[in-house]
């Protein structure tokens, strides 16, 4: 079921100019959940001192020997703090991806989705920009950084929200370590574990920082 899926995404990344022979890529799936709080009340304009977020986030590349083509797709639902159903789901059509050797990768996407919650933030259109960083070190430990930047349309009251930022509304960022295993699985470099980590966001005004916590698969060609 595994190779499965990877073989899905890494076939259905659009790299028609490389013949299929020579397409190499990469896909990772990470199964997450994450609650931050809001740590800095001085700028905050909203209602949200908390955001809990559990789903899937899926990334696949495909292209040549190191620069790929990059798509990914996010499904996240929870709740905020005062009670509201929190929803955050986008889609990443086009992207860059860099393989960093066997094991390692980057890479860049842009996309369009929505996120909201009820009660507590205006829902809206959202545009994100995320770069991330699967670093593997050794055997068994893995890092996984990721920093994403969204503008958003039809939620005036969260415009702006990001104090950090010089554009963009809002930001969400976390940097997590994984212990698990590698192995090659019919030749292709493969890996899973669970992490651990430090989500941080900043959205109406406020600084929000918390914890992440999740299992992820990753797999490349050969």
């Amino acid at each position: 079921m595994r190779v499965g899926a990877f073989a899905v995404l890494l076939v259905a990344a659009p790299v028609a100019a490389a013949p299929f022979d020579d397409l190499k890529g990469a896909a990772s799936l990470d199964y997450e959940a994450s609650y931050v709080h809001q740590y800095d009340e001085e700028d905050a304009s909203g209602e949200v001192l908390g955001l809990g977020l559990a789903g899937a986030r899926l990334r696949g590349q495909a292209g040549g020997d190191v620069l790929d083509y990059k798509i990914g797709l996010d499904l996240h639902a929870g709740a905020t703090a005062p009670g509201g159903f929190a929803y955050d789901v986008a889609i990443f059509p086009v992207g860059l991806g860099l393989r960093l050797g066997r094991w390692s990768r980057a890479g860049v996407v842009g996309g369009v989705g929505a996120s909201g919650a009820t009660g507590t933030m205006d829902d809206g259109a959202t545009f994100p920009v995320e770069a991330a960083l699967e670093l593997a070190l050794g055997g068994y430990l893995r890092v996984l950084a990721r920093g994403r930047v969204s503008w958003l349309s039809a939620a005036d009251a969260r415009a702006d929200g990001a104090p950090s930022l010089p554009v963009g509304d809002e930001l969400d960022a976390s940097f997590a370590v994984r212990l698990g295993h590698r192995w090659m699985d019919h030749d292709f470099p493969s890996g899973n574990g669970y992490y651990l980590g430090v989500g941080y966001r900043e959205s109406e005004g406020a600084r929000m920082i918390g914890v992440v916590v999740g299992h992820s698969i990753d797999m490349g060609s050969r």
